[in-house]
């Protein structure tokens, strides 16, 4: 697939990516960034789960040859109810004992939901389906502000707008790709060829749960309020970034998934890194010069956040989405425990701030999470730097892997 020329197959994928930021600033307009805050945790909680539940064979499936599709689709279903039961059934006995406490059970439930979406979506795209991929990636937020506008609570919201995309999702790959399920493997087998995928879903759920935690951080700390000046501060300074991964990314990594040769894999990710420091420059002159004007306009408020902050917050989220995206292709080479490595180190300095590390000002917290940021992207690029300059001499992935088991 050629990723040099723009054409509509590229554009396209910029629509649900608009679509979302617009209907996340309607509901903060509608409902307060106090609402927002709640449904930004829900949401990423929510979301965090199902990344346990579906064990990162949803990316297994665009990273890998089209051949594995079935099985990684079939395993990713075998690992969401196998896991998904498994953590109700737990809910439950301990709710009888009182354990349970304010854990609100809806997560779980949304959890599977939102995993069973991700990887039933991912067919589509695999099979370059893209006006299905670009209406049924839409379709959950679109129903959000729907039961928003009905005054669902957060978490209702959040749970029925996936509670029917999933319904229409499986609708869609009955009527379109029905011999893509493929359950007459053996359970148990099935169960067992996840456990190649612990490190990368560990590394995803680490990678997801570091942004939960900073947004945990602020609710607690600073309320709810700052914690929707922050998501929405989060998601208005990355917003280029983002949509440059919601565009392109998705291409690049089938892209990738089609590469037999490292040095392919890496020059696809070489080039797409060139495109996001380009347009994160950009980005970062605007923040500088008019980011509390924009910041104020797209959000319907006054005065909450400065240049500089928003600067700060736009550097990490660059860094965030930049380490996410790397990490995936690390993934397609079976170079998993390096990025685990890296992430974990971020998340224990995350978990030193959360666990009572006194940061005193929002301000101040927005520059210790920036060094921290920072020091992990060092790590990154030293640990891409080394692994391009070993791996470049092998030929393929399958030459790699014969030269390790000799």
């Amino acid at each position: 697939m050629n990723l040099n020329i723009l054409d509509y197959k590229k554009t396209i994928f910029g629509l649900p990516f608009f679509l979302i930021f617009v209907i996340n600033l309607i509901i903060t307009r509608l409902e307060g960034f106090e609402y927002a805050g709640d449904l930004a945790i829900f949401t990423g909680i929510s979301t965090f789960i199902s990344m346990i539940f579906s064990n990162r064979w949803d990316v297994e499936m665009l990273v890998k040859n089209e051949e594995y599709l079935s099985n990684s689709l079939s395993n990713g279903i075998y690992s969401v109810i196998f896991l998904g039961t498994i953590s109700l059934i737990f809910y439950y006995l301990t709710s009888l004992i009182e354990w349970t406490g304010s854990f609100n059970v809806l997560l779980i439930y949304t959890a599977i939901l939102v995993a069973l979406y991700e990887l039933h979506i991912n067919v589509f795209l695999k099979k370059e389906k893209f006006l299905f991929f670009i209406t049924l990636r839409s379709l959950p937020h679109l129903l959000l502000i729907v039961f928003v506008l009905l005054e669902f609570s957060p978490s209702f919201s959040w749970f029925f707008a996936f509670l029917i995309s999933v319904i229409f999702i499986l609708l869609s790959v009955s009527l379109n790709f029905r011999e893509i399920w493929n359950f007459s493997s053996n359970h148990l087998e099935a169960l067992k060829s996840s456990r190649r995928m612990i490190i990368p879903s560990i590394s995803a759920l680490i990678a997801n749960s570091i942004t939960v935690f900073w947004l945990l951080i602020i609710s607690i700390r600073y309320g709810s309020s700052d914690a929707g000046v922050w998501i929405n501060a989060y998601r208005i300074s990355s917003l280029p970034i983002a949509f440059c991964g919601a565009v392109i990314m998705p291409l690049v990594l089938l892209s990738i998934g089609r590469k037999e040769f490292y040095k392919e894999k890496f020059k696809e990710m070489f080039n797409f890194s060139y495109l996001l420091v380009f347009v994160f420059l950009i980005l970062a002159l605007c923040l500088f010069l008019k980011g509390d004007n924009i910041f104020n306009f797209l959000t319907k408020s006054n005065d909450l956040i400065g240049n500089i902050t928003l600067l700060s917050i736009s550097i990490i989220a660059f860094i965030q989405f930049f380490m996410q995206y790397w990490k995936e292709l690390f993934q397609s080479i079976n170079r998993n425990l390096p990025i685990l490595i890296i992430l974990a180190i971020e998340l224990l300095l995350t978990l030193l701030i959360y666990f009572g590390m006194e940061v005193g000002t929002f301000s101040n917290f927005i520059n210790l999470i920036l060094g921290i940021t920072v020091l992990c992207l060092t790590l990154m690029l030293t640990l891409i730097t080394i692994s391009y300059s070993k791996l470049k001499p092998l030929k393929s992935l399958a030459n790699a892997e014969d030269l390790n088991q000799n």
